[in-house]
């Protein structure tokens, strides 16, 4: 069973997310809350949780501080906001979770599967959250990707290209080494749409640094040598995009 601990300056937030735990979420045997982050850190250290659902925007001391002052991970988070912040950018790029205020009990039981599918990564959780609250303050984010056993970390610029291969998606990287991620291209493609990648296709992702020509019968050539096939209904798009670049 599901130790879960809820961490909100708020009390109504706090009690609508007990009351779908209750109604909705059996695999969770017990929860506590706590109002801010003095609060929260003994609580941690006493109740052992295994999943904090904590608020990201608190008066005095925000979420972010509650995450820097821990010293021994044993749980996960999900973070819950009341608006598409910024922070979601850096959440998202640290494989980590989050749900949008007021929260929908469907969006909740979501992200407890989602935890329960998760804890194969546990040894990996104290690395991740110092990545995250490195990427919250960091103009270069290092991206986190969720293997089938591990977690892999990696830097923006040495992503040649991504290919989907049903529900995972396959990293091709400079130094020519890959890596099969158990996210989705879509998931990726969101992820990474302001940040120089662009889908040329439906199975492909490129990161555009790396484009050495476009071939007008649809192919396009990268610095590796590798070629990408370019779809027709992404033909447009893409030499548009070029003659930004």
């Amino acid at each position: 069973m599901i130790k879960a601990m809820i961490v909100d300056d708020k009390t109504a937030a706090i009690e609508l997310l007990r009351w779908i735990i209750k109604e909705k979420c059996p695999d969770i045997s017990s929860v506590v809350s706590a109002i801010s982050v003095s609060e929260a850190l003994p609580l941690i250290e006493n109740f052992k949780p295994d999943l904090v659902f904590l608020d990201i925007q608190m008066p005095q001391q925000s979420g972010f501080d509650l995450l820097s002052a821990i010293k021994k991970w044993n749980f996960e988070v999900v973070f819950t906001t009341a608006y598409n912040e910024f922070a979601i950018q850096a959440i998202r790029f640290s494989a980590l979770d989050y749900l949008l205020k007021p929260v929908q009990a469907d969006e909740l039981v979501k992200a407890v599967e989602r935890f329960k599918v998760k804890r194969i990564y546990a040894p990996a959780g104290e690395e991740l959250y110092r990545n995250f609250l490195q990427n919250v303050s960091a103009r270069q984010k290092r991206l986190a990707l969720p293997g089938v056993n591990d977690i892999k970390y990696v830097e923006l610029e040495d992503i040649i290209r991504l290919q989907a291969e049903r529900n995972y998606t396959r990293f091709f990287f400079a130094d020519g080494k890959e890596f099969l991620s158990a996210k989705t291209l879509k998931e990726y493609e969101e992820m990474l749409n302001d940040a120089g990648f662009v889908r040329v296709h439906r199975t492909h992702l490129v990161n555009t640094r790396f484009i050495k020509a476009y071939e007008r019968e649809g192919v396009l050539l990268l610095k590796d040598d590798s070629e990408v096939e370019v779809s027709r209904r992404k033909k447009e798009q893409l030499v548009k995009y070029l003659k930004t670049i």
